[in-house]
């Protein structure tokens, strides 16, 4: 029996009848010991709070302050061919390279004279570039390497690691802390120094914020480092990272007035670090850029076939910027789907996780909107000239169906209002719009329907059609995470832009995907949802992302057909208030979002035993659902940008000046906010280590090493001050360093059970 289902589920066709689809569901779930029917517990169910295991990748942004002559962006734009060859294109760079009051140059490359890097530094710098092709675009004369924001983070914890005053424990954590620190796109990239559990009993959301924001405080004492050990600062360069959404609106205007070949040489960064071949992998992240722009070519044509815009509107030439956007990828495995999984033959752990993983990411994609403007944002005002749909749209003509594409754009031109071509428009996520989030289904490849091999074909047949490359990472809103190649199974939430506080925001934001993916696996274990539920045909998956889509535009009403083949999406709508036929457009109903919200925190509600284990995360859902604007990231972050330009509506004032306010309160007074819970993080991490010295010798001696026999605490208070005023020494910063990276090793060590 066993080994017929065995085999009934490896070489299983979402198409098959219903009954069978649900038996083959019960049958995987009873032989992961979950009951079937309705006496299926939260307990049992894979991605329960205890269950849980995260870890996140932030895409973080950077900027260098330094006078022309010095920084190294105006400097190798000076040395382009075409800009010493003068003529127009010369002219108007110049303006561009002028036109910078502040000297503020952002995702600059950085000059280091190499005798400011200690041993161990250069060790990792000659075994990062050992066998490169690229070796001379990281060498200038004078003595200095060239290298790009990113990767000055880990050459300064490499230099803080050779410092050999380091305790072993602290060491060993930093070691292994150095392949965090990735450089595979524009700007940092840097993933989860360790991963936290459920095991504990704690609420994941608190783990991950916690391990969050300890890691943007270690990312920010690692730049002040850098400026002072590498001598930045001294030489007229100083780095800044922070959080920021959004592409800055000067590269933006950078990338109209190069070739795109040139574009990606100045800004894209070179792979030196978290990989095993970084000069190819630079290879392939040109080949995004160079896919993505010919995709946002491509969206044009979509837009005339859906008869939205004119022939004569197509732009020439486009260097797309999308890969400028930063985000948050919060990533959540399953233990005991792990568990599962590894005691199964091959073929059919492959097979069975492939199945009912697609189909719960079909279901949470139908509660994403949740998180669009409540949890994190990106608000962007947008110019009368950018409110144009070749423009505003973005990647949205690939990844919505025609109808929905007219649908949203009309919805869009109503809700910007008479006045759009005066004043523009407000959105609650820009970058949910200028980045290309999923990857669109075809009538003869589906995206999500179960079956092994899917997301190749998808490829395969979007690159013949000049969209998307088979080489590039299969794009979606909802990621699976396969254990055969990534060690665990789970999945990744690609919707986050910017949060405006990590223990805020973050923390019930994890919280609520968990509960929402649990949800899934009930609705799954239980036979409500199927495959044959959520159909895979495009227009149905369009009818399901629109949703998404049109929260970030900040739309009040989306419409769903009356006959739609989604019964998923029919069961919320039935608990969705004022949900009536359109007046406007026959066959659809129209859906008001704020009802449509409230109905999917209804669907959780609703469960019992579900929502007795995540009601605080319920109870803030319900907060930020009663009053977005107060509650809401949007809201919040909207409203702070605005009191520091001294107004209360953002069309008060044009698009470019909200949009650089924003640029500057997320380099200022968010950075601030982001280090602050940092260090109050830090320093509850620190008062818990002292509290177990007694218990524990080599960590008493450890924090001693650290402190230099000091009381912990009164150090590290002393400690922060300085780092809050900016000015902290090389030493202070190389201790304080030092305590975040021995923290590292005692969270591992708590999650692994030995303390």
């Amino acid at each position: 029996m066993r080994q017929n289902d065995e085999t009934l589920a490896v070489s299983f066709s979402t198409t098959a009848k219903a009954d069978d689809q649900r038996r083959v569901q019960q049958n995987i779930f009873a032989r992961l010991g979950v009951p079937p029917g309705a006496t299926t517990s939260p307990e049992s169910l894979p991605f329960h709070p205890r269950d849980i295991t995260a870890g996140t990748e932030n895409e973080l942004a950077a900027i260098v302050v330094g006078k022309r002559d010095i920084a190294d962006l105006p400097q190798a734009i000076e040395r382009l061919p075409f800009f010493e060859a003068g003529g127009r294109a010369a002219v108007e760079l110049e303006k561009w390279l002028a036109d910078n009051a502040g000297q503020a140059w952002e995702h600059s490359w950085l000059r280091i004279p190499h005798a400011a890097l200690n041993a161990a530094a250069r060790i990792t710098l000659g075994s990062d570039l050992a066998g490169r092709r690229d070796r001379e675009d990281f060498h200038v004369d004078h003595g200095c390497v060239r290298v790009p924001a990113s990767y000055v983070l880990k050459l300064a914890l490499a230099d803080v690691l050779g410092a050999r005053d380091l305790p072993g424990r602290a060491l060993l954590a930093g070691q292994r802390a150095l392949g965090c620190f990735l450089n595979d796109n524009t700007a940092p990239e840097i993933i989860s120094t360790h991963i936290v559990s459920g095991k504990g009993g704690e609420a994941p959301g608190r783990a991950v914020a916690r391990e969050n924001a300890q890691r943007f405080l270690l990312t920010q004492l690692l730049a002040a480092y850098a400026n002072e050990k590498f001598d930045l600062r001294a030489s007229g360069q100083e780095l800044s990272i922070y959080a920021a959404p959004n592409p800055p609106a000067r590269l933006k205007g950078l990338s109209r007035l190069l070739p795109a070949d040139a574009y990606r040489d100045l800004l894209m960064n070179p792979c030196l670090s978290g990989f095993k071949d970084g000069a190819s992998k630079r290879t392939y992240m040109h080949v995004c850029h160079e896919t993505l722009s010919r995709s946002r070519m491509h969206a044009g044509a979509r837009l005339m076939e859906a008869g939205i815009m004119k022939p004569h509107v197509v732009e020439s030439m486009v260097c797309d910027t999308s890969l400028l956007n930063n985000g948050t990828h919060l990533s959540l495995g399953s233990l005991q789907l792990g568990e599962y999984l590894r005691a199964q033959p091959q073929p059919t752990a492959v097979a069975e996780e492939k199945y009912l993983g697609d189909l719960a990411t079909k279901i949470v994609e139908h509660f994403l909107p949740l998180f669009v403007g409540l949890y994190s944002a990106a608000p962007a005002r947008l110019a009368p000239a950018d409110l144009r749909p070749e423009r505003a749209l973005g990647f949205l003509p690939h990844e919505l169906g025609s109808t929905h594409l007219r649908l949203t754009w009309q919805s869009w031109k109503r809700k910007a209002g008479l006045l759009a071509p005066l004043k523009g428009d407000m959105v609650p996520d820009q970058r949910l719009l200028d980045y290309f989030a999923a990857l669109p289904s075809s009538s003869s490849a589906a995206a999500h329907d179960g079956q092994l091999g899917n997301g190749e074909r998808l490829k395969a047949e979007l690159e013949a059609k000049g969209l998307f490359s088979r080489n590039m990472t299969f794009y979606t809103l909802y990621r699976l995470r396969e254990f055969s190649k990534m060690g665990f199974t789970g999945f990744e939430g690609r919707h986050y832009s910017l949060f405006a506080s990590l223990h805020g925001d973050l923390a019930p934001a994890t919280d609520l995907q968990a509960l929402i993916t649990a949800y899934a696996y009930q609705c799954m274990a239980r036979g409500e949802v199927l495959h044959a539920h959520i159909p895979d045909d495009p227009d149905t998956e369009s009818e399901r992302r629109q949703m998404f889509f049109a929260a970030a535009i900040g739309l009040p009403v989306f419409y769903v057909k009356r006959t739609t083949r989604n019964l998923f999406l029919r069961r919320v709508l039935a608990k969705t208030q004022r949900t009536r036929p359109s007046k406007r457009h026959t066959g659809y109903f129209k859906v008001y979002m704020d009802d449509y919200r409230n109905a999917l925190q209804r669907l959780l509600l609703e469960d019992g035993a579900l929502a007795e284990t995540g009601a605080g995360t319920l109870a803030d859902l319900d907060a930020r659902l009663a009053a977005p604007s107060e509650r809401g990231v949007s809201g919040r972050l909207t409203s702070a940008i605005l009191a520091d330009l001294g107004v209360k509506n953002p069309m008060d004032v044009d698009a470019a000046t909200f949009n650089q306010a924003a640029e500057q309160h997320y380099r200022g007074r968010l950075r601030q906010q982001y280090l602050e819970e940092g260090l109050d993080s830090a320093g509850q991490s620190i008062r818990q280590m002292a509290q177990r010295m007694p218990h524990d010798p080599a960590l008493r001696r450890a924090l001693a090493a650290l402190t230099g026999g000091r009381d912990a605490e009164a150090f590290f208070s002393e400690a922060a001050h300085d780092v809050r005023a900016g000015t902290a020494a090389p030493d202070t910063l190389r201790r304080l360093i030092g305590l975040l990276l021995l923290n590292v090793e005692q969270e591992e060590r708590r999650y692994a059970g030995a303390i």
